[in-house]
């Protein structure tokens, strides 16, 4: 039985600087993991459920958005407020391969402040049990969901 993933992270994330890091997460790419992806995303690519010109079978590499939400939703608290993406990029380097084992690290990259919001920026990198680099991501969250209002002047 697959383990369920609970997002219950006690770190404060508003309080935590910039080059903090995340606990890493390993995991197998499995054949199960393939055909639940395709299957959600409507993408039936003979490359994830059958075979690739990279040596076998390979997942799509948008199945790693979610899991970078859930390592750092494990590890973080959400803030009070919720909050939105505000930006999010990708660099696919390597294909994802079935059966390959990969380990996810992130860290914080840059934190500031615009629009009563707390802007917070990530970086991942995903390397393969062989040390390839297979994907890097970006990101940002702003934090609240509806911005704060900003003190208006003392001055009237």
């Amino acid at each position: 039985m697959e383990e369920q993933r609970r997002q219950t992270g006690t770190h404060d994330l508003l309080n935590a600087e910039i080059g903090h890091e995340m606990d890493p997460v390993d995991m197998v790419i499995t054949e199960e993991m393939a055909e639940r992806h395709a299957w959600a995303n409507d993408d039936y690519n003979p490359w994830y459920l059958e075979n690739s010109p990279f040596s076998g079978r390979i997942i799509s590499p948008t199945f790693l958005a979610y899991d970078t939400d859930i390592m750092l939703w494990n590890y973080f608290a959400i803030p009070k407020g919720f909050g939105v993406w505000a930006k999010q990029e990708f660099e696919f380097i390597n294909a994802l391969k079935v059966g390959k084992r990969i380990r996810i690290t992130g860290r914080i990259s840059d934190k500031n402040h615009k629009r009563g919001r707390d802007h917070i920026s990530f970086e991942f990198l995903v390397i393969d049990e062989d040390g390839r680099e297979v994907v890097r991501m970006r990101m940002t969250q702003a934090f609240p969901l509806i911005p704060r209002m900003e003190k208006e002047s003392e001055q009237l």
